[in-house]
């Protein structure tokens, strides 16, 4: 007994130590951004905005440059290509395709020529014509740009199964994608399939409502027995490629579409407790609320959301926001330096390509290729969170003290007594 009594002091460190340090790993700070980032740094870029792309008056400029090249006799292919996809990055879809048309027609068979095609006609809201178009970019490089084509042929495939679903209502496609837009007519059939005499709606099948299942399913062995798409998984690999080729559609098309930041959380969160896919997803998803206009849409894309954290400890959707509010302010601040910057340089008369590259890439270090300057947010960790989830530690803390003190009490007690006993008798 009195080894114990002497050893618990220690004892007691060790535990108060293993407490604390399990418990900080739920904390929202510097270093759950940190994690984040090292996990898929460009996934947090792209999502919250932060990365090296053109403003709408580079695009311009750069059109009116490629076309004065052109006029001097300087005909080059990447010419078409950068007039069509600036008039695609200003939503002028129509004179996209025709510059891609006009390369067509003098430089034909191009892998580019094909995949830009597929690509504006897509931005276009012609599915089918796309969906040719990438085919025939596929055919001729399956393996270009990471696979990107292939996982962008996946989105409109996606989106064709959606319409084919009712995902199409008044004209409109329908947001989130996993919204049923027919849950209440279901849910009437589904109740009164039994019924004698009742009228069913016809509605057309649910469909596969979550794009991590539609590529799970076309890439699944579907002879199993009762084979369920749902069910479908991806390996890791594969749902890392998948990843990295919805990153690619974001950075080199539209980085705030609803429907890509939907199609990258759908992949990032096929199981509901890995931490740091869930944690981007959500962000993923608040950033598709931001930029819907229909309300339910905005609604729905926040419980999806809420949902993706859901499972995680001591991580609330309100409190994930918070932080990512703060992101996206310094992604702006960060996009409108480069749209001040670009300008100047027009107006300047700069060779606005060269003082783009020179200040915004830099050699890796076997100097063959280039790579984007990362933003570095400056995240700090919220106060009143650290204090509410140190509230167990200040339980703990205080019972720890408490047994630490009966347990030298009981150590010294005897030793106290013994002198009292001593003393008492002297005086006797």
């Amino acid at each position: 007994m009195r080894h114990l009594l002497q050893s618990l002091p220690l004892l007691l460190l060790i535990l108060l130590l293993i407490m604390v340090s399990t418990a900080t790993a739920c904390l929202w700070d510097t270093d759950t951004l940190h994690e984040e980032m090292s996990e898929s740094p460009s996934a947090i870029e792209l999502v919250t905005g932060a990365f090296a792309r053109h403003s709408d008056e580079f695009y311009r400029w750069r059109i009116e440059n490629r076309k004065a090249l052109l006029e001097q006799g300087d005909d080059q292919p990447l010419h078409y290509d950068d007039i069509a996809v600036a008039y695609d990055k200003l939503h002028q879809q129509e004179k996209a395709i025709d510059w891609m048309t006009r390369k067509q027609e003098k430089y034909p068979g191009k892998y580019e020529t094909f995949a830009n095609l597929g690509t504006f006609h897509i931005h276009n809201g012609n599915f089918p014509e796309g969906i040719r178009f990438l085919e025939k970019a596929l055919q001729i490089n399956p393996e270009a740009h990471f696979n990107r084509e292939r996982y962008q042929l996946y989105v409109v495939q996606y989106l064709q199964h959606r319409s084919e679903h009712g995902q199409i209502v008044d004209g409109k496609l329908l947001l989130p994608l996993s919204r049923d837009p027919f849950e209440k007519q279901r849910k009437f059939n589904n109740s009164n399939r039994n019924e004698e005499g009742a009228e069913l709606h016809d509605i057309p099948e649910r469909g596969i409502s979550s794009f991590y299942s539609f590529i799970a399913d076309d890439l699944a062995d579907k002879t199993v027995e009762k084979y369920n798409p749902e069910n479908a998984r991806m390996s890791e690999q594969q749902t890392a490629a998948a990843v990295q080729g919805i990153l690619g559609m974001m950075r080199f098309g539209h980085h705030d579409s609803p429907v890509l930041l939907e199609c990258l959380a759908d992949l990032l969160v096929p199981r509901p407790l890995h931490g740091v896919g869930n944690r981007i997803a959500a962000r993923a998803l608040l950033r598709a609320s931001y930029e819907v206009q229909d309300e339910t849409a905005r609604q729905l894309y926040r419980q999806l959301a809420s949902r993706a954290v859901s499972e995680q400890e001591g991580i609330e959707l309100a409190q994930l926001e918070k932080a990512f509010q703060r992101e996206l302010s310094q992604a702006q601040h960060y996009f409108q330096e480069l749209v001040r910057l670009e300008s100047a340089w027009i107006a300047n008369g700069d060779d606005v390509d060269s003082k783009f590259r020179e200040h915004y890439y830099q050699p890796r270090q076997d100097e063959t290729s280039l790579t984007f300057f990362p933003v570095e947010f400056e995240q700090e960790g919220s106060r009143s969170r650290r204090h509410r989830n140190l509230l167990p530690y200040s339980i703990f803390v205080t019972a720890a003290s408490l047994v630490l003190s009966i347990s030298i009490a009981v150590h010294l007690l005897p030793s106290i007594i013994r002198k009292y006993k001593d003393r008492t008798a002297s005086a006797d």
